[in-house]
């Protein structure tokens, strides 16, 4: 059972070469937020703060953004699985990860990690510094 989770912010994006496609890019706004905290967080009231605050806060200048945002919670397995998790025998040693929510980059999102040793286990490639 995971012990913390991570708040993200989404954005919702067209294919570029307009095939019908949609993707989201994850942005974190807090990492390592131990599990006590999950109901405050996983309030109505607490995502739309969030959102109000990330949409408020980000400029997009992508003509392919289809202005669609949210805010998940995404527990720690999920958010630090890396293709051998996935993979296996066959990505044996690659440990990047599956799934991009902005863990491996400062991106002027996040707000605070809760706990930094856990990041620094998981990504070694994370130096542990804010953009901000």
């Amino acid at each position: 059972m995971s012990k913390t989770f991570n708040v993200c912010y989404l954005r919702e994006y067209m294919d570029p070469e307009m095939h019908g496609e949609y993707f989201y890019a994850y942005e974190t706004v807090y990492r390592n937020v131990p599990m006590k905290y999950k109901k405050k967080f996983n309030t109505e009231t607490m995502k739309m703060k969030i959102l109000k605050f990330c949409d408020w806060n980000y400029k997009e200048s992508a003509k392919n953004f289809e202005n669609v945002t949210k805010i998940e919670l995404i527990d720690e397995k999920q958010y630090y699985q890396t293709y051998e998790d996935v993979f296996g025998e066959t990505a044996a040693e690659d440990k990047n990860m599956f799934n991009d929510y902005g863990q491996q980059y400062h991106r002027q999102s996040l707000r605070k990690d809760f706990n930094k040793k856990l990041t620094n286990s998981k990504v070694p490639s994370y130096a542990g510094k804010r953009c901000h």
